[in-house]
């Protein structure tokens, strides 16, 4: 009997928290939680809430689409078919194409770049015009909703985006639409989040950014478009984001839960914003290996050498 309890005694673990003894066994410490065991821990470590205020989810988002730009105009100065200030201001459409651009014709065959083309542009003004709207938007968004879930917004409703866009040019566009990328289908989306946000918490300030912040950036869309000056905006992906963000929003106006025993907030949102950005990666690197924006280069340069304007990547680009 004596050994038995000493046997029992050497196998209890002290926890490093509250000192309580725990069986050998023991995932948490019975008293306060602690993880004991790796498997513990490392769920506590996915669940464990980042600071919302750092905006880490934005600048993650600003820096992978700084970064992709910056692989465009290299990759055109690379290449010879742009020179510096056009590879800045207006690349080629195959560069973008290259990068992850959508176009209609690709949907089926290519889907992930629904998701590849959120983070292509048409130039530094297009960039840095979202941008700078996605930075005042995190600033607003990120602490109320976590980078997790707003990591997770702008993936989905960058998406559901284009989703409209292609929708609406196949059923409704007979001219086939063209090339279009950008984050401003996304950034609507973060738009629409802080909006049904504002309106599930009664807060009257939902009426003003509704004009503001949404109502004039759509209204400018359709009269850029009307104006005829040489841009095309796609208003249906601005719509398309808008309208997803906005049920974001009416789902996360609540406070994000965290449980009062360890501080951490749910696992399943940060797998889903791990794995959106993971999409986000696999989506860039598919553009790279894809044969269809090679075939194009590869006739192009064939026809240039023949001294023939083909006009096969003379596509419309829409922003």
């Amino acid at each position: 009997m004596a050994e038995e309890a000493h046997s029992s005694r050497t196998k209890a673990v002290p926890c490093a928290r509250c000192g309580a003894l725990n069986g050998a066994g023991f995932d948490r410490c019975v008293r306060c939680g602690q993880a004991l065991s790796t498997v513990a821990r490392s769920v506590d470590r996915l669940g464990a809430r980042l600071d919302p205020e750092a905006l880490l989810a934005s600048k993650l988002v600003i820096g992978l689409t700084v970064l992709v730009f910056a692989a465009q105009v290299y990759v055109a100065l690379r290449g010879g078919s742009e020179e510096g200030l056009a590879a800045l201001l207006r690349p080629a459409p195959i560069d973008t194409l290259r990068f992850g651009a959508l176009h209609v014709l690709l949907v089926f065959a290519e889907p992930w770049r629904l998701v590849s083309a959120i983070f292509v542009h048409f130039g530094a003004l297009h960039l840095l015009g979202n941008m700078f709207v996605l930075t005042w938007l995190g600033r607003i968004a990120e602490p109320a909703v976590g980078p997790a879930r707003l990591l997770l917004t702008y993936v989905v409703t960058g998406v559901f985006g284009f989703v409209a866009s292609m929708a609406y040019t196949m059923f409704f566009d007979p001219s086939g639409g063209g090339l279009t990328a950008g984050a401003s289908g996304a950034v609507f989306g973060l738009m629409g989040l802080v909006l049904g946000m504002l309106y599930r918490q009664r807060n009257p300030q939902w009426k003003r950014f509704a004009l503001q912040a949404v109502l004039l950036n759509v209204v400018f869309g359709f009269a850029v478009n009307q104006a005829n000056v040489g841009v095309a905006i796609n208003n249906i992906a601005h719509l398309g984001g808008l309208v997803a963000g906005i049920l974001f929003g009416l789902v996360f106006a609540r406070p994000v839960r965290v449980s009062s025993r360890n501080g951490k907030s749910d696992i399943g949102m940060n797998v889903a914003a791990g794995l959106g950005l993971l999409t986000c990666v696999a989506s860039l690197v598919l553009a790279q290996l894809s044969p269809t924006w090679r075939e194009i280069d590869s006739g192009r340069e064939r026809s240039s050498r023949r001294g023939v304007e083909t006009g096969q990547v003379d596509f419309q680009t829409k922003r």
